[in-house]
């Protein structure tokens, strides 16, 4: 089985993500995980589809000609190597972040790198902005061993450093 993963950005509009999803569909692709969104008036799409046929990059990124120029996106394909695609993530407790505050720059660096300096892996992340607050969501993976109380100072500080509101939640796995 073969993965790629697709992006495509381009000004919003209906039919983007039924152009996409047609190609592959009629190519015989399955999508494995994906993430589409508008970005002010961007919409971008992130694919990661399997086939069990045999395809190049080239050749995929090919099919998405008449799309893209219907639909004024730049589409970039990317095959995932086999021994990447094949690899467990481990993960450790997963926790929901949310940070409000003024709109300034520095927000996403500064919580990124506290993160990033602990080993807490971002799993997904948005920001949203109003004339009267910036908003910050992410979802992230503690490494194992690393727990909320080791961050509090850290995060206390970064609160005061940045004027912001930070709080932390422990997603709770439900077992099937």
């Amino acid at each position: 089985m073969k993965q790629f993963i697709i992006t495509a950005v381009g000004e919003d509009r209906p039919g983007i993500v039924a152009g996409i999803t047609k190609v592959l569909y009629e190519e015989g692709f399955n999508i494995e995980d994906s993430a589409m969104t508008r970005l002010n008036n961007e919409f971008a799409v992130m694919l990661v589809v399997a086939t069990d046929r045999s395809f190049s990059e080239e050749q995929l990124k090919e099919k998405f000609t008449s799309v893209a120029e219907k639909n004024g996106l730049f589409i970039n394909v990317k095959e995932i190597p086999e021994e990447v695609a094949l690899q467990q993530k481990e993960s450790g407790e997963v926790y929901n972040i949310v940070v409000y505050g003024a709109d300034k720059p520095g927000i996403v660096y500064s919580v990124s790198k506290l993160l990033a300096d602990r080993e807490i892996n971002i799993v997904d992340l948005r920001t949203e902005k109003s004339p009267e607050i910036y908003v910050l969501i992410a979802q992230v993976e503690f490494p194992e061993g690393l727990t909320e109380e080791d961050l509090k100072a850290d995060i206390e500080k970064l609160k005061d450093e940045m004027n912001i509101d930070l709080s932390m939640e422990k997603v709770e796995s439900v077992e099937m």
